[in-house]
């Protein structure tokens, strides 16, 4: 049974795991203990969510057969822990600079760290439910019993999410206290934040293009994934005795090594001694008001974790789905004529319609003035006209990505130039319709109160909303595909 402290120090630290979500339920009253309660139900629930949807697709399927489903189906539940781990750890570790807070308390480093490991480890339910059931089912249809196949389950599934967990949080830990991160930490996050966002995106992308292996139903085995499933179906060969091993060794050797960087000390988060560079004096260079506010506004999207999640939720994802959909078509759509444009036209405007969410840039950049909105009101310069540069700014962003995004799969897929201009055409102006509605919804949403970027991005529908507006638009692109 766990100690008090190290209860409430993990109740504490479920608080700095996600923001926004906290923010919220402390504004509807909520105590902490409510607050705790509600983060872990919602863990639990959304990992039975996801196993029922995963698993009622894989029924019709002998998983203990196609090992090319399993490894990829394994593959990208991995790929979503790292990403979930990673988010975890800035939020816990990185942007939470609070281990000086408790050097006064009775409360050793060893005992906070332990708190702080064991928070991420409950953020990693979501994933470990449906990654359960689908080691249940394979090691159940390769004619074990019931129990048998739970207990093979659940002893693969600790080992291999313990290694999982290990390898990221080692890989993290070691980044971010290097002296160049900490020198250089804002720009160390987004580096972070931004590459590790990029393999995830990249690994999703390389798994919806591969592949089914000829003359069967099964997909390409990914070789570094296939003792796994040895390990489940053959539990007792000599490769999946070694693999268990191998998995033991780096979970055991992994948390010995988190120990004993704990309790030496050398994960503490140093901010207090990172110098400030001195810059030598510049004569002032008047610039024109214009680009000054420009820069201003730049400076404001330099939020590491606010940007990585507008670019994930509002670009890279559209961007796997369209890019999967097109890939196995793309035969077919490098013979489409100019009759079709009016269909690219359409396409576009899909595309577009799936950027937009609560997520958008162009839906926060006013908001994210925050307390410097009443003082830029009180400049003496035309508010409209800093509205206008706001607006046309963040539109002008999010209309560049998506066109460049748009245009690497249209030469990827071999689209004929005379149909990229329906396909642009309707990219742009549904762009800038639907950044007039998300600026003029910041606007009435307007929030300056915050004291974490994540709190913008819950406002107005919820995370639940911006889920099933994004699945919605899916839908509708699945829609105009089948007609």
């Amino acid at each position: 049974m766990l100690n008090k402290k190290l209860t409430e120090l993990i109740k504490v630290n479920l608080l700095y795991s996600n923001p926004s979500s906290t923010q919220r339920q402390r504004k509807k009253g909520k105590s902490i203990n409510q607050i705790v309660k509600s983060t872990i139900l919602w863990s639990v629930l959304t990992g039975f969510l996801l196993m029922v949807l995963f698993s009622f697709s894989l029924l019709s399927v002998d998983l203990s057969h196609v090992p090319g489903i399993f490894t990829h189906f394994l593959a990208l539940f991995s790929l979503l822990l790292m990403s979930q781990l990673i988010s975890t750890i800035n939020n816990v570790f990185l942007d939470n600079q609070d281990l000086q807070n408790y050097l006064s308390l009775p409360v050793k480093i060893s005992t906070l760290w332990t708190a702080k490991l064991i928070t991420i480890v409950i953020t990693m339910i979501p994933f470990a439910i449906p990654v359960l059931a689908v080691f249940v089912m394979t090691a159940y249809e390769s004619n074990y019993n019931v129990v048998f196949a739970i207990i093979v389950a659940l002893l693969t599934l600790i080992f291999y999410l313990g290694s999982i967990f290990i390898l990221t949080s080692l890989l993290t830990f070691l980044i971010t206290q290097n002296r160049i991160f900490q020198t250089h930490k804002q720009i160390g996050n987004s580096l972070l934040l931004g590459v590790s966002t990029l393999a995830i995106v990249i690994g999703c992308i390389l798994l919806s293009i591969t592949k089914n292996e000829p003359h069967t139903t099964d997909q390409t085995v990914l070789s570094p994934l296939k003792p796994i499933f040895q390990l489940i179906t053959q539990p007792f060969s000599a490769t999946s005795l070694i693999t268990l091993l191998v998995l033991i060794g780096i979970t055991t050797g992994g948390m010995f090594i988190l120990n004993k960087l704990s309790n030496s000390g050398l994960l503490q988060i140093k901010s207090s001694y990172t110098k400030k560079r001195k810059t030598p004096a510049h004569p002032v260079v008047q610039k024109s008001l214009g680009k000054t506010l420009i820069r201003y506004n730049l400076q404001l999207l330099r939020q590491p974790s606010f940007m990585t999640q507008v670019l994930m939720n509002t670009i890279m994802m559209p961007f796997i789905f369209l890019f999967g959909f097109s890939y196995g078509s793309k035969d077919l759509i490098h013979h489409l004529g100019l009759e079709y444009a009016g269909v690219l036209f359409l396409v576009g405007v899909m595309f577009s319609f799936m950027t937009f969410n609560a997520y958008a840039l162009v839906g926060n950049i006013i908001s994210l003035d925050g307390e410097n909105f009443e003082m830029m009101r009180s400049f003496p310069i035309k508010f409209t006209h800093y509205l206008k540069i706001k607006f046309w700014l963040a539109t002008g962003i999010q209309i560049s990505l998506t066109i460049i995004l748009s245009l690497a799969i249209a030469f990827f897929i071999r689209l004929k130039i005379e149909l990229i201009l329906p396909l642009l055409s309707g990219i742009i102006l549904s762009q800038i319709a639907g950044c007039l509605y998300y600026f003029a919804r910041d606007w009435r949403l307007l929030s300056l109160k915050w004291t974490d970027p994540n709190q913008l991005l819950s406002r107005g529908l919820g995370n639940w909303g911006v889920f099933m507006m994004t699945f919605g638009s899916m839908l509708f692109g699945k829609y105009c595909k089948i007609n």
